[in-house]
């Protein structure tokens, strides 16, 4: 039994309205509706009268209701309770992240925002599992920042993004990888070990379209929901993973990691990383925060620029001098 459910119970019982009480809890009316199917299922009777309008308690509803407001209470006291243990101290910003963020982007962006993140106090929760509760945890204060890639599994319903303030952290791309010695010594026309995403990962997702009908060209014989393992993994030449730029870039600048199959663009797939944070947050330690990321995104953006220029200027050098 979900406790969402008991709550969905009273909403209904207080607007008499399916349409109503589902706008109201931030969910599709048919959600709604099976939502309070499985709760009469668990109590074992019908709860709701659906002939009358508005619709009505049942007897046994009606005996039910006074157990439902005691039990929501508790558990709201003890909620309340615990989110105030979470904080800690008034300067603490709780971030909900996947833990390749929080071991391979934040780390860095805190580093380059020193100044502007001084003071705070960062606790960092890295099981992501569940997406719609840590949204729902944000609007109910227990949680403060949730980071995620830019996909449609990973933002919040429609009913509920008007709520939420979002920035653009990062645009990535996942490209395939191997080390050096792997794609030199590997036998022509065999398939490459591959190394791949657990079901249950986010970057399986997105990964296993662009693999599924490769069988001839790649053979799984490894799998993680860590990043870090499968990119640890390729760097030992154990076969070819695909993996964020940002999780890997001293792989790549090293020379222990290369892109596995560049003259094939398809098999790269961009994304972005977004941050979300409730607008009605009312504490300045998240508002700091969200001011010192946002400084760091725009002073990443500007070295971009400046670099892409470079590169340019440095193309059209030897061409001006052929003019010449």
């Amino acid at each position: 039994m979900d406790f969402k459910w008991l709550e969905d119970f009273v909403c209904l019982m207080d607007l008499g309205n399916f349409g109503a009480a589902a706008k109201a809890r931030h969910v599709t009316q048919s959600a709604f509706s099976r939502r309070i199917q499985a709760l009469e299922l668990w109590v074992g009777v019908p709860l709701f009268d659906r002939t009358s309008y508005p619709i009505t308690l049942t007897e046994p509803g009606k005996k039910f209701a006074p157990y439902v407001e005691t039990l929501l209470s508790q558990v709201s006291v003890t909620k309340a309770d615990f989110a105030d243990v979470s904080l800690q101290k008034d300067n603490t910003v709780r971030i909900v992240s996947l833990h390749s963020f929080a071991v391979n982007l934040m780390p860095s962006f805190f580093q380059q925002g020193k100044a502007d993140f001084d003071g705070l106090n960062i606790v960092m929760n890295t099981s992501i599992q569940g997406v719609d509760n840590h949204f729902q945890a944000i609007l109910e204060n227990t949680s403060d920042i949730l980071l995620a890639y830019n996909m449609q599994a990973m933002r919040p319903s429609l009913l509920i993004e008007d709520k939420f303030d979002k920035l653009l952290v990062l645009k990535e791309d996942i490209i395939p990888v191997a080390s050096p010695e792997l794609l030199a010594s590997h036998p022509h026309n065999q398939p490459y070990p591959y190394l791949a995403y657990s079901e249950q990962t986010f970057l399986h997702n997105v990964v296993f379209p662009l693999v599924k009908d490769r069988k001839q060209m790649l053979n799984q014989v490894y799998e993680s929901t860590l990043t870090e393992a499968v990119i640890q993994m390729a760097v030992q030449g154990l076969g070819v993973a695909w993996a964020p730029r940002y999780a890997m870039r001293r792989e790549l600048d090293e020379g222990l990691l290369v892109p596995a199959f560049p003259e094939q663009a398809a098999l790269t797939v961009p994304l972005e990383i977004v941050c979300y944070r409730a607008k009605a947050t009312s504490r300045a330690s998240v508002d700091q925060f969200w001011l010192a990321l946002q400084r760091v995104v725009a002073q990443e953006e500007a070295k971009q620029k400046a670099a892409a220029s470079a590169c340019l200027m440095s193309d059209a050098a030897p061409n001006v001098g052929v003019l010449i």
